[in-house]
């Protein structure tokens, strides 16, 4: 079954991650929010166009709670 994903990201290999819809570059900490408020994201990598999403949340919850437990 095929998904009708709103937002496209490419993960380039220089790590930056770029939102084809919006024709611009984004953060990890933008697609956390793009998540949070419900858009369904898939992130490819550019170069294998393998589909990376899955990947690329949990750097973001990594992320998310590195910063959580710092923060104490």
């Amino acid at each position: 079954m095929k998904h009708a994903y709103s937002k496209i990201i490419k993960r380039y290999q220089n790590r930056k991650l770029y939102d084809t819809k919006d024709s611009c570059y984004v953060t990890l900490e933008d697609i956390a929010e793009m998540v949070k408020a419900g858009e369904e994201v898939q992130v490819i990598d550019n170069a294998t166009r393998e589909d990376i999403t899955s990947l690329t949340l949990a750097q973001i919850i990594f992320e998310e709670q590195k910063r959580k437990s710092t923060a104490f």
